[in-house]
């Protein structure tokens, strides 16, 4: 069973990135959201309308 849902939207705008584009994403997911995701505090650089509503 997931445990999260992918949109379509996602989806196409990570396709249209760019090799380097991919990487960085990735990283930046691997290095800094998951991290932050774990203790419950989102840093400022990664706060957006559309992490906390």
């Amino acid at each position: 069973m997931p445990t999260f849902e992918t949109l379509p939207r996602f989806t196409a705008d990570l396709q249209h990135l760019t090799p380097a584009q991919r990487r960085r994403f990735h990283r930046v997911v691997l290095d800094s959201f998951v991290p932050d995701l774990r203790t419950g505090l989102f840093r400022p650089g990664l706060r957006g309308k559309w992490l906390c509503p």
